[in-house]
């Protein structure tokens, strides 16, 4: 029999009082195992959508399923297999981290076998643990929250902006974490407005604006698709009809040796031909997930204008 997708959403439409539409029409599916980061910048859409497939609001129209489960009927199921940390992180500020951590332990259906795990991870030792939350900082804060969502090793984990007051050292240690969980098969769904951490961590990319679903790519393809800017040195005068390969812009600005040119799609043809003439060096600029997701909102936007 098929896997059901670990999220399924289809029409999926939220309009508040007022007339405000917080989510239109959103289609997307994200498959079991993927590591999906969902974009947008603040008010795009993004909580509004986390919300509506964790059956926390209810849908003004279409549906949502979590891991087989549609959350209009069933949604404790549905629940049942997913860890989730939310972006207005609220904790019982008189408890203990390690009594929060044992509360919310019994009230899981699963172990929390990855506790110990997660604890060694984000650094909270038992001397942090024994202080009360409301003595944390917001960086410690966040980690005990993570703890929380991911102890019991969810099948489906569903982060809105995870990193917010973690360090740099902090922030690529969790991300390392996921990428293992997702190799595990877990499924990671996280949104954020830091686009380097998706371009790092993530398979796919959806994009959100104005509650509107704008694309849903690979992180691969986005970035083969973008203009990179190249830098080639050779070891004496060539001229750049010798090279020149589809997708080269048509300006080549040449200095003694020295061409510097953009060029649109992958590098793989131009790298051949460049590989039939004396090149002494070579610079290609990576394509960044941002120069997409900037062009695609200033684009919309002049569209909408």
């Amino acid at each position: 029999m098929p896997v059901p997708a670990a999220i399924d959403a289809a029409g999926l439409t939220k309009v508040f009082h007022g007339g405000v539409v917080g989510l239109d029409g959103v289609d997307l599916r994200v498959d079991p195992g993927e590591r999906m980061g969902f974009l947008g910048p603040n008010g795009a859409g993004k909580t509004t959508f986390i919300r509506l497939a964790l059956g926390m609001l209810r849908p003004t129209a279409g549906r949502v399923a979590l891991l087989g489960h549609d959350m209009a009927t069933n949604r404790l199921a549905g629940l049942a297999g997913a860890g989730y940390l939310p972006g207005d992180l609220g904790l019982a500020r008189e408890l203990t981290g390690r009594r929060s951590l044992d509360a919310l332990a019994r009230l899981q259906r699963r172990p929390p076998v990855l506790q110990a795990d997660l604890l060694r991870v984000l650094d909270l030792d038992e001397a942090a643990l024994r202080r009360r939350v409301r003595e944390y900082s917001r960086g410690m804060r966040q980690k005990l929250g993570l703890v929380l969502a991911l102890q019991h090793d969810p099948p489906l984990i569903v982060l809105d902006e995870p990193t917010g007051g973690l360090d740099p050292v902090m922030q690529a240690r969790l991300l390392e974490w996921l990428d293992a969980r997702a190799r595990a098969g877990r499924t990671v769904f996280f949104s954020s407005h830091v686009l380097g951490e998706v371009d790092e961590l993530c398979d796919r990319v959806a994009m959100v604006r104005g509650g509107r679903l704008l694309l849903v790519r690979s992180v691969e393809e986005i970035r083969a698709a973008r203009v990179r800017s190249v830098q080639v040195t050779f070891a004496g005068p060539v001229d750049p009809a010798a090279y020149r390969v589809d997708g080269m812009g048509p300006r080549v600005e040449v200095s003694g040796a020295t061409h510097r040119f953009t060029l649109a799609g992958p590098p793989g043809p131009l790298l051949a031909a460049l590989g039939r003439l004396d090149v002494r060096d070579v610079a290609v600029e990576a394509a960044r997930l941002e120069d997409v997701f900037r062009a695609l909102y200033i684009e919309d936007g002049e569209a909408a204008a």
